[in-house]
């Protein structure tokens, strides 16, 4: 599954259950997760859609190292099942 694909079928899933999800604007952000999702619980976390196959940059790499160090929480998430056990 291409990565838009991918993109647009997690989104649909959040609008269905209620959940925020804010796709990132890669141009002035280069290196941020695609996505922020916050669950109805209060819960929040960044989202990276990769396909099956997809490799991290060395620039995504670091940023997610400084999500992480500031407490923050990154998933890279390949397939729709992966991102409907996150979020259940």
């Amino acid at each position: 599954m291409l990565e838009k694909n991918l993109q647009q079928k997690v989104l649909q899933i959040c609008k269905q259950r209620d959940i925020l999800a804010l796709k990132l604007d890669s141009t002035s952000s280069r290196g941020w997760p695609d996505l922020v999702v916050i669950l109805p619980t209060g819960e929040q976390f960044y989202v990276e859609l990769k396909t099956k196959t997809g490799k991290l940059s060395k620039l995504q790499e670091h940023m997610h190292k400084q999500i992480t160090k500031n407490k923050g929480r990154v998933y890279v998430i390949r397939s729709i099942e992966e991102f409907t056990k996150l979020i259940t």
